[in-house]
């Protein structure tokens, strides 16, 4: 009977261990959904840019469906005010309820092409471009 209470609390000891990494893995997993669709908006970008001006203003002159990351985890938009000849910020920021949502230290991930430079931060990073941003890494 010891041995079998022994091998319950190695097994406690190392689940405690496990689990927090285990969740962190699962968070930064979920990111990839925010970074694949802030690519797909881009290209969309550069699609629309193509045949107009500047580059699009909100998310309906490319596509409704754009709202929504693939996965459902993060909102999607373009920052008002940011589009132009030569530049725009595409924004990705976590769904209320979404199981996203506990990754508090990377709320909104921002991506921003000014002049063919493009740039990562994120909420971790408050506005500084450090790099590489934490929530950018893989």
């Amino acid at each position: 009977m010891i041995e079998l209470l022994i091998v319950l609390v190695i097994a406690a000891i190392l689940a405690s261990i496990a689990w927090p990494a285990y969740k962190s893995q699962v968070l930064r997993g979920r990111r990839s959904d925010a970074m694949s669709a802030l690519a797909a908006i881009s290209q969309a970008q550069e699609r629309w840019r193509s045949d107009n001006p500047a580059y699009a203003a909100s998310l309906s002159d490319l596509d409704a469906r754009m709202a929504v990351s693939p996965g459902g985890h993060y909102d999607l938009s373009i920052s008002q005010g940011t589009a132009t000849a030569s530049a725009y910020t595409l924004r990705a920021t976590v769904r209320s309820g979404s199981p996203q949502a506990s990754d508090s230290s990377c709320q909104a991930l921002q991506m921003r092409l000014d002049a063919g430079r493009i740039s990562y931060t994120s909420s971790n990073s408050g506005g500084a471009n450090s790099e590489p941003d934490p929530c950018w890494v893989r």
